[in-house]
């Protein structure tokens, strides 16, 4: 058998593959450091979108992954997703955003500053607001309109003769909360000054704490015709209350939000009106047109872009179920 000896390789050959094996481990160790942090998923390089989003604390915010991936994919543009658990991970993940070479971003804030964003204004690269600006420097910013929502719920129960509804005002949001009932009861008493309009307190966005309150109310005050739950689940804890209670004087109830399941309430409730005004998470599939548009080289003429809310009953819900959606 002949043997071949290190002294009488090639050299410069030998030194070229140890160079090449060095670099691959290297390149390999690199990225892992770069994708193992919090967890994180590791970007693709070179996305045309990187979305950034809150943490999914309810199906509303699981929701604004999902219609956004679906636009993104729709319109055929390449992207990458972040989920923030709390401001110092989104803060993390706009960097790593910016570092994978994006090129544009869009955000819907967990919480963070102005400083988290200012890597991305530094790198020239257009950032689409959703919800919340934080600061200017923003491309375009998408919001829903809360004032809107409580005004067109007014309408409504003034169109359906209440002589007195109860609005909820609920503490754990209570910027959206107060914006809503505020312009629900100045557009009520404008509408339909004869109709009584009372407020009461929730602490919780949620079908349990609509149903308690509403069953007190409904059993105290027979005086009681119409709710304003202003929001999805609270109002789905209305009817349930109303079901219960034996009563068929309810004329209305409104939620807000436009939840799937609260689409269904909305087609098989019989007991009363339900209605709900939109406050979507579909809001953000507007963030992604104008990211397209950006990408395509067009001005965005309008800055801040407030997202009407739309009144939804047995009339037209059907136009916006989506079974599979998770909100």
């Amino acid at each position: 058998m002949k043997t071949i000896t290190l002294s009488r390789l090639n050299r410069p050959f030998l030194l070229r593959r140890l160079l090449t094996i060095t670099c691959t481990i290297l390149s390999v160790l690199i990225l892992f450091a770069a994708c193992s942090d919090d967890d994180e998923p590791c970007p693709a390089q070179h996305p045309q979108v990187a979305v950034c989003l809150k943490s999914q604390t309810n199906s509303w915010r699981t929701a604004l992954g999902y219609y956004a991936t679906n636009q993104l994919e729709s319109k055929g543009l390449s992207y990458t997703t972040y989920v923030a658990k709390d401001k110092a991970q989104q803060a993390n993940q706009i960097r790593m955003a910016v570092e994978s070479g994006c090129q544009i971003l869009v955000v819907a804030p967990e919480g963070i500053a102005k400083d988290a964003l200012d890597v991305a204004f530094s790198a020239g690269i257009p950032v689409i607001m959703f919800e919340d600006g934080v600061t200017d420097g923003y491309t375009a910013l998408v919001q829903g309109d809360n004032a809107a929502a409580g005004k067109n719920a007014a309408e409504y129960v003034a169109s359906k003769g209440a002589g007195h509804a109860v609005a909820f005002k609920i503490t754990q949001d209570p910027a959206s909360s107060d914006a809503r009932v505020d312009a629900f009861t100045e557009e009520l008493k404008s509408k339909s000054p004869s109709t009584q309009v009372t407020t009461q307190t929730l602490s919780l966005y949620t079908s349990a704490d609509g149903k308690e309150a509403a069953a007190r109310i409904l059993a105290d005050d027979p005086s009681v015709d119409a709710f304003y739950a202003q929001d999805d689940e609270v109002a789905s804890g209305v009817i349930e209350a109303i079901n219960e209670s034996g009563r068929n004087d309810i004329k209305v109830v409104v939620g807000c939000g436009g939840s799937q399941a609260f689409f269904s309430l909305i087609l098989s409730t019989t007991v009363t009106d339900v209605a709900t005004t939109l406050y979507s998470p579909s809001m953000i599939t507007k963030c992604i047109d104008l990211a397209d548009d950006v990408l395509k080289g067009k001005t965005i003429e309008e800055k801040q872009i407030v997202m009407p809310a739309t009144v939804v009953n047995k009339d037209n819900v059907r136009e916006y179920q989506d079974s599979n959606s998770p909100y």
